[in-house]
């Protein structure tokens, strides 16, 4: 998202809202094209051997889900008050949806992630039923209780 300067001299120049909208939406398209290539390289990188752990390349692609995630949160800030004065922008919730799950994301530190990688490779993991069991004591013990469909 080199063209965020540009989107910047757009909506400081006055120009109708109509018409930074549509830029803004251009803008919008574009860094959702970057997170799918991103994520295609993420896949496409992905090791043959489930068991293998690359650290360095997970290393380097976190680095560009955090590059695109800092340039994709200009972009939501600059279109934030674009919105509140002309409506919805096109694709706007799309980037927003895609820029909050790379932040999920990227909220698990590399450590974690190896870490629990072995534990997987090594069959240390706890069944989906025995944590929905926990997850359900947990939240009975706060005073919440959860309808199950």
């Amino acid at each position: 998202m080199v063209a965020l300067p540009l989107f910047d001299v757009v909506l400081s120049s006055g120009q109708e809202p109509q018409r930074s909208a549509k830029v803004a939406a251009e803008l919008i398209q574009s860094a959702l094209g970057e997170i799918r290539h991103v994520q295609n390289l993420d896949e496409s990188l992905a090791p043959q051997d489930p068991a293998h752990f690359d650290r360095q390349t997970v290393a380097l692609l976190r680095g560009m889900y955090e590059d695109w995630a800092r340039q994709a949160e200009g972009l939501l800030e600059r279109i934030a008050p674009l919105e509140r004065r002309c409506g919805p922008i096109e694709g706007a919730q799309a980037l927003r949806d895609a820029h909050g799950r790379t932040r999920a994301m990227l909220s698990i530190p590399l450590d974690r992630l190896e870490r629990a990688h072995k534990d997987a490779v090594e069959g240390r993991t706890s069944p989906v039923e025995e944590v929905r069991r926990e997850l359900r004591l947990r939240i009975k013990s706060i005073g919440v209780y959860i309808r199950t469909a």
